[in-house]
């Protein structure tokens, strides 16, 4: 995943993420016993790209977002340059709605990051780390 550096810096100082945030998202293949790396998995073809973005005036009318709109990248003949947002009713809405632990973000799967939410008291008050995906 990927996110410009001072967004991550504005977590780092308040927990969450500022308004216009974009993260971009490679999928990947895991590949294993891939060179000598036998023990574990490494990454593999390019599968998709997607985005998340943080965007409250754009995105903040419609309640299923959360102030979040979300992109996909992938399309029949492969990657596209473009994307038009997904709309609310697409799976990842509520996925994010009611998975993530920090506003409508996996921080969970970022140990540094969730340190981080966890000092500063912004993961989400319904947050069940045992819930599995």
């Amino acid at each position: 995943m990927f996110v410009t550096h001072a967004a991550y810096q504005e977590f780092q100082r308040s927990g969450t993420w500022p308004d216009k945030t974009m993260f971009i998202l490679e999928v990947r293949r895991a590949e294993q016993a891939a060179s000598i790396d036998n023990a574990g998995h490494s990454q593999g073809d390019l599968v998709a790209i997607e985005a998340a973005v943080k965007d409250t005036q754009r995105f903040g009318a419609d309640p299923a977002s959360n102030g979040w709109g979300y992109f996909a990248f992938d399309g029949e003949r492969g990657l596209r340059a473009s994307a038009a947002a997904l709309p609310t009713t697409a799976p990842c809405y509520a996925c994010h709605a009611t998975n993530t632990a920090v506003e409508n973000t996996f921080v969970q799967f970022y140990p540094t990051l969730f340190d981080v939410a966890k000092r500063l008291h912004t993961v989400k008050p319904g947050y069940d780390p045992a819930r599995k995906l």
